[in-house]
């Protein structure tokens, strides 16, 4: 009997041990499609391999050609034949990396090691790509140098009008968009010269490559034998990719400076949640012994607290419908909150033969709204509501009366405000928009142009000014770094959500956020709430 036992527990052991390794197989390794990917690997460098082998031959072959004689000094100087070396030592580097850094992660089979075995896998074909693009460059090169040889008139013509081209595109954008710039925003001509500098660079590269062209092109011309084409063919090119630059370069150069001529202002006018469930019912015969369900499903918008409640993960089902002797019943398990649905409990209801039924949320949904008061160049129009995600919401819960976002003129998109400031603040200083002046106790304010005046009255019919103090206190410790709301006399937060000019503002106390008690608190603790909701409904006869 002791054989026999030890025989029945050696068998189930193995049994165990094949079953764990078939899980592991199926369930916890590699996929399928990247571990035949690594695999493919060694057989890819051996295939390289050989085919630069065959390049290697095809090039011998191509160098005792009669077309070859007048391009071989070219390729000894450049070492062509070196091309073929370099492409294997990359195959040799790709087959290294397979073994130390692709095999092993393979060989280990973890499921969580796919992104490491999918990064390795492009390494490792990027390097197989170079040793390709090496095997071909004798040959690229040999074409690109008897096609010179063969057009150097023409190419010379194109070389000489791309460099022309170059220098006009280049002597334009001084001479004028520059030019205005630099006479107009005198405080930023290092920012200006320094975005200029690119295409300057290029016009003065593009005229060393025009010195090489025609410097060959005259060697060719008087039948030198000591014409560089190799040179001639670099410098060529260079001018035709330098023209493509320079056309992107003056495109993207004309867009930056025309940014300079432009100002905006986001001011947050008004803020909302939406928030929205869809309740399913579930119905059913209780009588019957075959579960044949029917579906109806409600959408509705409800108030935070409604939602806060009917989101709640402890909540099962809201409502259900019970049969009895004297006929079906309604229960509701949130209290008054089943009339804020107003849902008629039997609408479209699927007949006679059903007597009960579950009512769930089933889906539960959070909608954010921003409206906005944009100011473009003196001009102000409102947004309709924009809806935002949450996090946005969130993050500018504090801003309401703010400027979220400004760019006064002679600044850089890339360099515009994106921390909340007091409208119009981002603009107080540039003479374009106004001046300082000194009230009667010789304190300095800064008093707006006609179109700009908006910003003296948006918290108040009576306009209000921004003091020097205030500004100079945001300009040097809070431009581009921080929020800004300011501080009344009595030290109480001045501007934003929680700020005294807001809150007293007529135009901000109707508001929606207002009307619908922002000031007073705020729910950031209902959102996501939906993310709580189970899949599906009770099944079951809801039992």
């Amino acid at each position: 009997m002791g054989k026999k036992h030890l025989f029945i527990n050696l068998i189930a052991g193995l049994t165990l041990v094949g079953l764990m390794i078939a899980l592991t197989g199926c369930g916890g390794g590699l996929p399928k499609e990247i571990k035949n990917r690594a695999k493919a690997i060694p057989g890819a460098i051996e295939s390289h391999k050989s085919k630069v082998d065959k390049q290697k031959e095809k090039y011998n072959s191509l160098s005792q050609s009669s077309d070859f004689k007048s391009i071989k000094e070219f390729a000894t100087k450049e070492n062509w034949i070196n091309k073929f070396q370099l492409a294997h030592a990359e195959l040799d580097r790709a087959k290294t990396i397979y073994g130390k850094d692709l095999a092993p992660l393979v060989s280990k089979n973890r499921l969580e090691s796919s992104p490491q075995v999918q990064q390795q896998i492009l390494r490792i074909k990027k390097i197989i790509r170079n040793a390709e693009e090496l095997s071909r460059y004798p040959f690229s090169r040999f074409s690109k140098i008897k096609d010179t040889i063969k057009n150097m008139s023409a190419l010379n013509s194109k070389a000489i009008k791309n460099a022309g081209n170059i220098k006009q595109i280049s002597s334009n954008l001084k001479n004028g968009a520059i030019a205005k710039a630099e006479s107009d925003f005198p405080d930023l001509n290092q920012k200006i010269n320094k975005k200029f500098s690119p295409l300057l660079n290029l016009e003065r590269q593009s005229q060393d490559h025009l010195s090489v062209v025609a410097a060959e092109f005259n060697k060719h011309s008087s039948g030198s034998a000591t014409t560089d084409y190799a040179s001639f063919t670099d410098s060529s090119e260079a001018l035709s990719v330098g023209y493509k630059e320079a056309i992107i370069l003056k495109t993207n150069l004309n867009k930056d400076i025309k940014q300079l001529y432009t100002s905006y202002t986001k001011i947050l006018k008004d803020m909302k949640e939406e928030y929205f469930v869809s309740i399913k019912r579930e119905s059913w015969n209780e009588n019957s012994d075959f579960y044949d369900p029917r579906f109806a499903s409600f959408r509705r918008q409800v108030s935070p607290e409604a939602y806060e409640v009917l989101t709640s993960d402890k909540l099962d089902t809201i409502a259900a419908i019970t049969a009895g002797f004297t006929g079906s019943k309604l229960k509701n398990n949130i209290g008054n909150l089943w009339k804020e649905l107003k849902i008629n409990p039997t609408e479209q209801w699927p007949g006679r033969s059903h007597n009960a039924a579950s009512f769930f949320v089933e889906d539960a949904r959070e909608a954010y709204f921003h409206k906005y008061l944009l100011e473009k160049n003196g001009e102000t129009k409102e947004t309709n509501w924009e809806q935002v995600d949450a996090s946005f919401y969130d993050a500018n819960i504090e801003f309401l009366g703010m400027a979220i976002l400004s760019k006064p003129y002679g600044v850089f998109e890339k360099d515009r405000i994106t921390q909340a400031t007091p409208p119009g603040m981002a603009y107080v200083g540039n003479e374009k928009y106004g001046e300082w002046k000194k009230d009667n106790s010789g304190n300095s304010f800064w008093s707006w142009y006609g179109k700009y005046a908006l910003f003296s009255m948006l918290f108040s019919p009576r306009p209000s000014y921004y003091g020097y103090n205030s500004w100079n206190g945001w300009n040097t410790g809070y431009r581009n770094r921080r929020p800004y709301f300011g501080k009344t006399q009595n030290g109480f937060q001045k501007y934003g959500t929680n700020g005294t000019s807001v809150k007293k503002s007529p135009r901000f106390q109707s508001t929606n956020f207002a009307k619908s008690g922002g000031f007073k608190s705020q729910r950031a603790s209902v959102r996501g709430a939906g993310a709580n909701l189970r899949g599906g409904g009770p099944k079951s006869k809801g039992k």
